[in-house]
């Protein structure tokens, strides 16, 4: 009996199922029902997955086919489960593409001893498997008895969950967020929703603001836009934080935007998400790459636009315009492996043209990715300890990650601070510069650690950023802003929705596209915009 492959195929399936799913069953013992509801959900889901593997794996019995796909099903759920369980994250469709798009530097952030561990404890179970001396139905009898085995399957798989119908559909309505942990499902649905996104037929490119025009300052702008990475709100030291992570930026004049939100919970949403016309709401990361930015915009109606790189890419936001990575610098001393963000500044006065025009750089950090914090910044900016110097933050007190992750913001206040006294010494300009993070970080709130959580479920953590800008006298004067005006219009809420509006605003391109309302840099009531007589009119909607 232990030798037919049906057999194993529900083996395998509770195997895949008990192994995939001890998150889940945390979870539900946690919820606020009654122990004997909790006992059947437990049951009641591992019984319907299970079900569910076990007919998808008699679809397989033959030789040629079953070991491999129950050796990919097997190895693939438990690495789901052990990041689950590490970093209490969810699995969906972005959290595919969190992991398809990460690059080499983040997947070695994520190697450790426990995960080595996990991944031979895996290794050897199916080296076990393979020896198995299985049989398999063959013939128009072994299709027959398939045939039987899958009716039989199907008939359990259905009539339990169909029994216990209330309890099932109550939770799930009531706990949503569950169904992101239930496993093989979470990951197979996502991969088969990142698939499907990517073997869409191509769409025709849009472009954007083609009534777009420049305006003709007094002075040439040079704006210098920082898309910071992985730093939250909580731990900016201008919102407060426990540690002082932004005393430079304190003493640099700085309008601090306090209540700023992400637009996702993921580089390779939010980023293209900030650039896009479309908003939060409607935003989609696929249609995206085929539908013009703000950048496309600006460098149509004739601003130069460079992007300066220091983390994974720009998500396809910089393929029409000016790109360079850190690494391509070659900078003395900055690099090892991977680059430190002051890698950033290094010769930014050669990306300017010989005569001076309006320009807007985009810089990338790699600021505060996680889970090696300890490696954003160099070692005479670990003020904070003690500090946690693994990739696993469960190894580590809350005081120690905390202070790791607050020296990552410690350093890129460092660096900012140095990118305004750079600006304020550009000859030929009226400079300004902002600064945002793409996304927040959990850092063990309600069990939860780094980020990707579905926008809709996902704590505050991840989704609060901080968020600065500074103008120099002169930009000020042709934006017809003031400091005491910005300050009380960033104290409002605002979101990477803005963006969009707001580098228009800032570089003075005038479009139908263009909403006065979601400008950062509108001219403020009562202020004379540089070189006219008059208050500056909204641009047309």
């Amino acid at each position: 009996m232990f030798r037919k492959s049906l057999t194993w195929a529900v083996l395998s399936a509770l195997l895949i199922v008990i192994v995939g799913n001890l998150v889940l069953y945390g979870k539900i013992a946690a919820l606020p029902i009654p122990i004997a509801e909790r006992i059947d959900m437990g049951l009641v889901v591992s019984w319907l997955v299970t079900g569910v593997i076990t007919l998808l794996l008699m679809l397989f019995t033959f030789k040629p086919l079953f070991k491999p796909v129950v050796s990919v099903l097997f190895f693939i759920t438990s690495m789901a489960t052990y990041f689950t369980w590490s970093y209490g994250i969810g699995i969906d469709q972005d959290m595919i593409r969190n992991v398809m798009e990460t690059d080499t530097a983040e997947v070695s952030d994520l190697v450790s001893p426990a995960l080595i561990g996990v991944i031979l404890a895996v290794v050897a179970l199916l080296v076990l498997f393979w020896r198995l001396p299985l049989t398999y139905p063959k013939g128009l009898r072994g299709l027959g008895v398939r045939g039987i085995w899958l009716v039989a399957a199907l008939v359990a798989t259905v009539a339990v969950p169909w029994m216990q119908y209330d309890l099932l559909a109550g939770t799930v309505r009531n706990y949503r967020e569950l169904r992101h942990d239930v496993s093989p499902a979470n990951w197979m649905v996502g991969t088969s929703k990142y698939v499907a996104s990517l073997t869409r037929a191509p769409l025709k490119h849009q472009q954007l603001g083609l009534d777009a025009t420049l305006e003709k300052p007094v002075r040439p702008r040079l704006v210098v836009m920082v898309v910071g990475e992985t730093a939250r709100a909580d731990d900016f030291g201008l919102n407060g934080s426990r540690n002082d992570t932004t005393p430079e930026l304190a003493k640099a004049g700085v309008v601090n935007f306090p209540k700023l939100t992400s637009c996702g919970t993921a580089t390779a949403i939010s980023v293209p998400c900030m650039f896009s016309y479309e908003n939060q709401s409607n935003f989609d990361v696929e249609k995206s790459k085929y539908s013009d930015n703000v950048l496309d915009i600006l460098a149509r109606a004739g601003v130069d636009v460079v992007w300066r790189d220091n983390n994974s890419g720009c998500k396809d936001v910089c393929t029409r315009v000016s790109y360079q990575t850190v690494e391509s610098l070659e900078q003395p001393g900055n690099c090892n492996k991977e680059c430190f963000d002051m890698g950033l500044l290094y010769q930014l006065d050669k990306v300017l043209p010989p005569k001076p025009r309006d320009v807007l750089i985009v810089l990338h950090m790699m600021g505060s990715h996680g889970p090696a914090y300890y490696k954003r910044y160099p070692p005479e900016f670990e003020r904070f300890k003690p500090v946690c110097k693994s990739n696993e933050p469960k190894d580590c007190s809350q005081e120690a990650l905390t202070n790791t992750y607050d020296n990552s913001i410690l350093y890129s206040d460092h660096v900012l601070a140095q990118l305004i006294g750079f600006l304020k010494t550009v000859k030929g300009y009226d400079t300004g510069m902002l600064y945002l993070s793409d996304h927040g970080e959990s850092l063990g709130e309600y069990g939860i650690y780094l980020h990707g959580a579905p926008r809709w479920m996902a704590p505050p953590q991840q989704t609060h950023i901080p968020g600065i800008t500074w103008l120099s006298a002169g930009l000020q004067q042709q934006l017809g802003v003031d400091e005491q005006c910005l300050q009380k219009r960033a104290d409002m809420p605002h979101s990477q929705d803005d963006i969009f509006h707001s580098l228009l605003g800032i570089m003075g391109v005038k479009t139908k596209l263009y909403q006065n309302a979601n400008d950062w840099y509108s001219s403020c009531p009562g202020l004379q915009l540089a070189g006219t007589s008059q208050q500056q009119k909204p641009l047309e909607q």
